[in-house]
């Protein structure tokens, strides 16, 4: 029992399935030979209407290549930071690393600078307020540091404005 061969399933099969095709061929069959795959390239999508560049927006070039700057040195003749980066695409925070690198000034739109003019009146009027804040300060006995806390600046702003405007100012407060 031991000792005795197991027949072989595969080699059955294998067996089964020549007889058939002998069988196939000697009652006239014949052999096709059916083509091979072939390559067949997918049919191009179509384009849907919002993935159309508007003719307004300029078509935003590799970063880092020579395009890219030669794009922002012909916008920063004509536009403003702003109008610039809105035209091209380009983030801000990589227009503003290329102008810097670069040395690229863009024109400056009057909307900005109006706005940096009347920052600029501000910080000036604030400053003059500080200073006559500072000069009722000077004669009373209040210490440099003291006169800063009671007006809501730092120590160094106020030795600032001391230097900046000439303002007579002793180190010390009154000794008692």
């Amino acid at each position: 029992m031991i000792s005795d061969q197991v027949p072989n399933q595969r080699e059955q099969e294998v067996a089964q399935l020549n007889a058939s095709i002998h069988e196939y061929l000697a009652k006239g069959g014949q052999v096709d030979q059916l083509p091979g795959p072939s390559f067949k390239p997918r049919p191009a999508r179509p384009v849907s209407d919002g993935a159309i560049a508007d003719d307004e927006t300029m078509p935003t070039p590799k970063p880092g290549s020579s395009a890219e700057l030669n794009l922002i040195r012909t916008m920063a003749k004509t536009m403003s930071f702003s109008e610039a980066s809105k035209a091209s695409g380009i983030p801000r925070s990589r227009l503003v690393q290329l102008t810097k690198a670069h040395l690229i000034r863009f024109q400056v739109s009057s909307t900005e600078r109006r706005a940096r003019d009347e920052a600029r009146k501000r910080r000036e009027t604030q400053k003059l307020n500080h200073c006559e804040q500072i000069r009722a300060l000077a004669g009373t006995g209040v210490t440099r540091n003291q006169a800063a806390q009671q007006i809501g600046i730092s120590y160094g702003y106020l030795v600032r404005l001391l230097e900046e405007y000439g303002i007579d100012y002793p180190v010390r407060g009154l000794l008692k």
